[in-house]
């Protein structure tokens, strides 16, 4: 069976309680404060974390800018916009040594026809442009998806596989589809996963095994995949990570601890 390389996503105020377990645990780090309100309007903030990150050693990961962005939209201006943000993140990942690079998905989940069309075709062309200049693996994340139909979209427009998905565990708990058929649906261009449970209704964020997820599927899916992946733990803080990891371990799911 292939291997999970697990990550987590730290707080630079936090910073030596995440060290500590990041090395106590082995773990790697995706940063997605860089894009967080309190960081964006603080660029000495930005700054002072973009050199902690850095000197860590542990950046595998960045999560780009997700606030609003649609670098596919209809309007020119603010797809101008979405497409600069994004840029930043590529150069952003770069400098912190990341080689994957998570995007969400931008599409309104329940538009379909021309809308896909466009929107699918528009994203393909740019995210490609993405992993290629910046030689980047480019994961685009479902969202506000409600099922797989415009990841699918997207992916059966893209013709570099520096492009791929990144499965939310807890998103798809919360859409109109099963899990298998995410897997199943999107299995050939899965790359990376986030992790996290929630009740099937909100993006809670809970840890592992405290809400409604069934994990014992999610781990028999990817099993399947037969492929080394990150994942990374969006459970809600230190507590959760330590939570998660030890449902993880106790279950034997996706390699942890073995």
């Amino acid at each position: 069976m292939k291997k999970m390389v697990f990550q987590i996503q730290p707080q630079y105020a936090l910073r030596e309680q995440w060290s500590a377990l990041a090395e106590r645990e082995g773990l790697l780090y995706e940063s997605i404060e860089f894009f967080m309100p309190h960081v964006l309007a603080d660029p000495a903030l930005a700054k002072t974390a973009e050199t902690w990150y850095l000197e860590s050693g542990r950046v595998r990961a960045l999560h780009g800018a997700f606030i609003d962005v649609n670098p596919a939209s209809n309007d020119p201006q603010v797809r101008s916009v979405s497409q600069s943000r994004c840029l930043e993140s590529c150069a952003l990942a770069r400098k912190l040594g990341a080689t994957h690079l998570v995007l969400h998905s931008s599409c309104f989940p329940i538009l379909r026809g021309a809308y896909l069309d466009n929107w699918s075709t528009q994203c393909a062309a740019f995210y490609t442009k993405l992993a290629r200049e910046y030689d980047l693996m480019i994961c685009v994340e479902n969202s506000q998806d409600v099922d797989p139909t415009p990841l699918q979209a997207l992916m059966s427009h893209v013709t570099d596989e520096r492009v791929r998905v990144c499965l939310d565990i807890g998103h798809a708990n919360c859409s109109d589809s099963p899990l298998e058929e995410w897997f199943d649906r999107l299995g050939p261009y899965i790359a990376y996963l986030h992790l996290s449970d929630n009740m099937g209704k909100f993006d809670d964020h809970l840890p592992l095994g405290s809400g409604t997820v069934n994990w014992n599927a999610a781990h028999s899916l990817w099993c399947q995949l037969d492929r080394t992946m990150p994942a990374t733990l969006e459970v809600g803080g230190i507590k959760g990570v330590e939570e998660s990891l030890a449902y993880l371990g106790k279950n034997g799911y996706f390699g942890w601890g073995a």
